[in-house]
């Protein structure tokens, strides 16, 4: 289901939020505009080769691998423009209707894909990386230029979050969930539109086939206040509080120091 967004206000109807429980994912038409795609991109590119610089070194880690994909993680904590974006009222209105009054921001990280980058990056479940208590948090997936079928758009399987945690199997590539024939379905998104899905729901995304289009993609997670690592009891402390009782609370720049 796609929501085309008019306003800096998000309004999420009952039909909307039938369609995310049951399918697991709303898209957000335009919630961004390219001027704002532009400055936060701008920023994003920065960090993006500095790590992909670094990346360079080392060939590979973990499911980065340099000159094809490189997630960049954190950034909210290096730049006080990023950490004010993502506590924009935006994403407040959206994350505080799914999941709840207090809300904190859970994970950010940019997803670059380099053209001619060649493979898939699995399906999975976020909480297939990181166990989570409560188990439910949302994934925001924003294209800061147009993600398509070509460059390697991301693919869902609606409905898989219905079925639960289901086990992972580490690959080079990274954690895999789901290793049958069932395509899903692409997620093409135009600069500045946004897909938000279930932290639970089956996903991956395609090679970039173009030639001289890097996808760029950034990834701002989210889960209600207090969520926790059932492992090891630890809160996650990756970055602000953005709302409470269902308001914006974010108050200015936190440090990862300073994060509680």
């Amino acid at each position: 289901m796609r929501n085309v967004h008019t306003g800096h206000q998000v309004h999420i109807t009952s039909e909307q939020m039938k369609h995310y429980q049951e399918q697991g994912y709303i898209i957000f038409e335009s919630l961004f505009s390219e001027e704002e795609m532009d400055r936060i991109c701008g920023i994003i590119d920065g960090f993006d080769e500095a790590s992909e610089k670094a990346l360079r070194a080392k060939g590979k880690e973990f499911i980065s691998r340099s000159g094809q994909i490189n997630f960049t993680a954190n950034l909210n904590f290096l730049s006080a423009e990023l950490q004010q974006f993502i506590a924009d009222q935006r994403f407040v209105d959206i994350t505080t209707t799914i999941l709840g009054p207090d809300i904190k921001l859970y994970w950010d990280q940019s997803v670059y894909k380099r053209p001619e980058a060649d493979k898939d990056f699995p399906w999975h479940q976020d909480n297939g990386y990181v166990p989570t208590e409560p188990i439910h948090y949302v994934t925001c997936w924003l294209a800061l230029e147009d993600a398509t079928v070509d460059n390697g758009c991301i693919w869902v399987q609606p409905r898989t979050h219905l079925d639960g945690f289901v086990e992972h199997v580490k690959t080079d590539l990274g954690w895999v969930c789901y290793f049958g024939e069932e395509k899903g379905i692409p997620v093409e998104l135009k600069k500045g539109s946004m897909v938000v899905f279930h932290s639970l729901l089956f996903h991956r995304s395609t090679p970039n086939l173009s030639k001289t289009q890097t996808r760029k993609g950034y990834v701002v997670q989210y889960s209600v206040d207090g969520s926790f690592n059932p492992n090891t009891g630890q809160l996650f402390k990756n970055g602000p509080l953005i709302a409470k009782d269902g308001k914006s609370a974010y108050e200015g720049f936190v440090t990862r120091e300073n994060c509680s």
